[in-house]
């Protein structure tokens, strides 16, 4: 959600500092790969803000 509802520009990237534990996509979707850290950042395209949060992957399992 980008507030205020009424920005000029709504676009973001999402990116992992570390993509061998956990990817994003492009709507923000993560998925986990394997256990261990990785910080998950969105950031708006025109660079004013910033957003991050530590994603811990404690165990993997196939489903």
């Amino acid at each position: 959600m980008i507030i205020p509802t009424n920005a000029t520009t709504k676009d973001v990237t999402w990116t992992s500092s570390n993509k061998a534990i956990a990817t994003v996509s492009s709507t923000g979707l993560v998925t986990a790969l394997k256990t261990g850290t990785t910080i998950i950042t969105v950031k708006t395209k025109d660079g004013g803000f910033t957003a991050t949060c530590e994603v811990v992957v404690k165990k993997s399992f196939k489903m």
